[in-house]
């Protein structure tokens, strides 16, 4: 099935991003270990794609056995790095042979010891490229990533939401944010989506911030804002691996709460491939089950000012 559909069927979407390990032995046992993630429910599982395309084989191989194995939907991811046109075409074949009906199309970061990204040879230079690209075959469901600080490549943050909506435009059905730790820029960051005209769901990305070390190199990479009472508690308790890992499920726990508050169709969560963090985060979206309507179906009850501030509780 195509996740756009779930999502028109379904109140509420719960999806999982894992990423392929290089070596066959790992790969192995991420295999034993998501047949445990499937005890907790995911609509479907999103596959990364390795810097440069460096795992592309077990992305593929990922994919295929969460789609065709697990009976999950599977969302295999492609990027445009270091791809002519006629491997993407070779690549999306390889895909439609197994069954997989569902991409995520990103540019990807600049390959190792790249500074910038250049478009490859006889490749594409942007994600909206490889949307239209896909969209042509006119096979397989497109989800595109979105930004909801900003790319933190583009300062322009009014061109960065017309890109947004140029993905969707050009044929993706689905946008997946970037994660990020104060709520109030995604809630923002969808509202001017949705008053621009983009009408895909526009679903939330989480992450568990439980290394503070990880999280300050991947903030600084991303261009994510880490809220001050969040960032005192981390290097407060920065050598004890327990007391950071209960600061950051209680900073999303507090984020997820709210978020349910706010009608979202979904959330997808960036879990590293670790089950502890799927079995705990299945528990805080029981209750969306008794929710009985979302932001698609009701955007004036959801929608929030532009000078309002979501308090975080954290």
């Amino acid at each position: 099935m195509k996740v756009a559909e779930l999502y028109r069927q379904k109140s509420f979407v719960f999806s999982i991003e894992i990423y392929p390990p290089k070596t066959q032995e790992s790969l192995e046992r991420l295999k034993i270990k998501l047949k445990e993630f499937r005890s907790y429910h995911p609509d479907f599982i999103s596959v990364t794609y390795g810097a440069g395309g460096s795992t592309r084989e077990n992305t593929h191989e990922l994919a295929s056995y969460i789609q065709n194995d697990l009976g999950i939907e599977a969302m295999a991811h492609l990027t445009c790095v270091s791809h002519t046109r006629l491997e993407i075409e070779t690549l999306l074949e390889q895909f439609h042979q197994s069954g997989i009906e569902n991409l995520m199309a990103l540019r990807g970061d600049p390959p190792s010891g790249k500074n910038h990204f250049q478009r490859p040879s006889r490749g594409f230079a942007y994600a909206v490229e490889l949307i239209e690209s896909i969209r042509a075959l006119n096979g397989f469901c497109i989800g595109a990533a979105g930004y909801p600080e900003g790319h933190v490549e583009n300062p322009d943050k009014e061109a960065d939401l017309r890109h947004q909506k140029a993905k969707v435009d050009a044929g993706a059905e689905l946008l997946v944010s970037q994660f990020f730790l104060v709520n109030e820029f995604f809630l923002k960051w969808r509202d001017r989506l949705h008053r621009g005209g983009v009408r895909v769901p526009i679903i939330p990305g989480l992450l568990l911030p439980s290394s503070a070390e990880a999280l300050f190199r991947m903030s600084k990479l991303c261009g994510v804002s880490i809220p001050g009472s969040l960032r005192a508690k981390l290097e407060r308790f920065a050598d004890d691996p327990g007391a950071l890992k209960e600061i950051g499920w209680n900073h999303l726990e507090a984020q997820t709460e709210s978020l349910l508050r706010e009608g979202i169709e979904g959330v997808h969560l960036y879990a590293l491939n670790r089950l502890e963090t799927v079995r705990r985060f299945s528990q805080l979206i029981q209750p969306v089950s008794g929710r009985h309507d979302t932001y698609s179906e009701n955007p004036e009850k959801y929608s929030i000012a532009e000078n309002s501030k979501i308090p975080m509780t954290v």
